[in-house]
């Protein structure tokens, strides 16, 4: 082997310099700088790949590229493929790949771009900023807004190509037999299933042991298959009464109906909301209008339908780690027993271990300046063991995804 192809072997290769000082000797900042250090290193690490990626797969096909990953690089089919397809969208969008080479775009969000790209047109530069410092769920959610900006049409085709992509897939596992289901739905049709398998959930949830407690995903297994295999219910009763929400904003001024959207605040064509509008299953949330409670003081400790709804057009998720609406209670950020009111601007959206932070463990919730709420930790050594003194066993177990707890 001659230099020249030695010289050229060692320069085509990517190399990865690990840090020289062990993690014992670290600080805790220098620990936090060594994980955003292989964080921007993982990220520079997928743009070399996806350049080279695309290059291959102009000289060579699509197929022996996608062949490559599977097999020298252990990939997943359907990683390969989508690797494959994202590396050659992204040589349509230069400032996305150079940031994804530098290190300061994360894989996924470039990803979030080239899909999109895919779909139609987007002003990547107008994205960029997001791109870097986003994380990808928001980044996604940012993505759909400025896609639904830039329509023509309200979203209408977009709504349309979501539902001509409807999937659906069920087969068994080689490795254990088990059966194995995959579908992809437009966000209505998806937000229907999420809503009846929530509610479904959250009955089984109430009729386990307290002691034997399934996990969240076996839990939504068995809701799946009995929603599939016994729609009225275990005892073939009547189906079970699952309404959509659908949020929409009543404009005053033109005395019409906009903004509207499901609780995660993916948005609705115009059109569809007409349609909507025609289900007995869709709960409508409209808001600032006259004759919807919102605020009821000291008269009711719980909240109202119309004010959960409320809490959920505002705050989409709980606000400490983000878990799904369906799965949070309304809580009173001054506690209902010392004299905090039921109205809106006392309450947020919190899952039960969020939740359980703030009640059992000092966890503030705080308003920050931009009037969203967020939940923040107490100080280094005020944080209450889980089974303190503070927090019998018995109060612990009563809370739960389908009650409110104050």
């Amino acid at each position: 082997m001659n230099t020249t192809t030695v010289d050229r072997k060692v320069a085509n290769r990517a190399r990865v310099l690990g840090p020289s000082l062990s993690v014992g000797e670290a600080t805790v900042t220098e620990l936090r700088d060594r994980v955003q250090s292989t964080i921007r290193g993982e990220n520079q690490l997928a743009g070399i790949r996806a350049e080279a990626l695309a290059e291959l797969s102009r000289r060579a096909g699509t197929e022996i590229t996608e062949t490559e990953l599977r097999e020298r690089g252990k990939k997943h089919r359907r990683r390969a493929r989508s690797e494959v397809e994202t590396a050659r969208e992204l040589e349509k969008l230069p400032e996305t790949s150079k940031g994804l080479r530098d290190g300061d775009i994360p894989y996924e969000n470039a990803r979030i771009l080239a899909r999109a790209s895919q779909r139609g047109t987007i002003d990547e530069k107008e994205l960029l900023n997001d791109a870097r410092a986003q994380s990808p769920d928001k980044f996604a959610a940012t993505v759909r807004k400025h896609e639904r900006q830039r329509s023509q049409d309200d979203g209408v085709s977009r709504l349309e190509h979501q539902r001509s992509q409807r999937y659906a897939k069920i087969r068994t596992a080689l490795e254990d037999g088990m059966t194995v289901l995959y579908g992809r739905f437009d966000p209505i049709t998806g937000a229907r299933i999420e809503t009846a398998l929530s509610k479904k959930m959250n009955e089984l949830w109430q009729e386990e042991d307290p002691q034997n407690r399934a996990t969240p995903g076996q839990r939504m297994a068995d809701a799946l298959a009995l929603l599939l295999t016994r729609p009225g219910g275990k005892k073939g009763g009547p189906s079970q009464d699952v309404r959509l929400l659908v949020i929409a904003d009543f404009d005053v001024v033109n005395q019409q109906l906009g903004h509207a959207r499901l609780e995660n605040g993916t948005p609705i064509p115009a059109s569809e909301l007409r349609r909507l509008a025609c289900d007995a299953q869709i709960l409508p949330a409209i808001f600032r209008g006259p004759s919807v409670p919102m605020d009821l003081g000291m008269a009711r400790r719980k909240a109202s339908p119309s004010q959960r709804a409320a809490l959920i057009a505002r705050d989409r998720a709980c606000i400490g780690c983000g878990a799904k609406a369906a799965w949070c209670q309304s809580h009173h950020i001054i506690h209902w027993q010392n004299g905090g009111p039921t109205n809106l601007d006392n309450m947020c959206l919190l899952c039960s271990r969020c939740h359980h932070n703030v009640h059992d463990r000092d966890w503030q919730v705080e308003q920050t300046p931009t009037g969203a709420y967020r939940l923040r930790p107490p100080p280094p050594g005020r944080t209450r063991p889980p089974h303190s003194k503070h927090q019998p066993r018995q109060r612990r177990r009563a809370l739960h995804p389908a009650k409110q707890r104050e």
